[in-house]
């Protein structure tokens, strides 16, 4: 495999009472994200409050979808984001920059994971069933 496209270094999970409370956390990360892998300069004019952005959403893998075959996965479901960031330093601190500005002030930048699952099928995904372990079996076949 290629360490080059590693992605979840940096990885968390939330998780959500409902699909109801999965679309209020993806709305969040809309606000306050640049979508897609386009320039950070280009014209931001669909969202006039994109120049304070400070984040990118790289890709989104949703397995709450119907039309998901989770077969494809031992019957895991999850949301999967692809956050990047980008950052300097100044003075010993991080600072996030706005993604407008990550060309101008040549940022370092990372690509997060976040994964949002249901706290209704979360004890079974990590505990008992082992279905967790599945996935990552299937996961490092392909």
């Amino acid at each position: 495999r290629d360490v080059a496209m590693l992605t979840d270094l940096v990885r968390c999970t939330v998780v959500a009472e409902d699909l109801k409370q999965v679309g209020v956390l993806v709305a969040a990360l809309d606000a306050r994200s640049v979508v897609g892998l386009a320039s950070p300069t280009d014209d931001p004019s669909d969202k006039p409050e994109e120049d304070e952005r400070t984040l990118r959403i790289t890709s989104i893998s949703n397995r709450f979808d119907e039309s998901y075959d989770d077969n494809k996965s031992g019957g895991y479901r999850d949301l999967s984001l692809n956050i990047e960031v980008g950052w300097t330093m100044r003075e010993g601190m991080v600072s996030f920059e706005r993604v407008r500005d990550w060309d101008d002030l040549q940022v370092q930048r990372h690509i997060c994971e976040i994964q949002v699952h249901l706290r209704s099928a979360h004890h079974e995904l990590v505990g008992a069933t082992g279905l967790h372990q599945r996935y990552v079996e299937l996961r490092n076949k392909y």
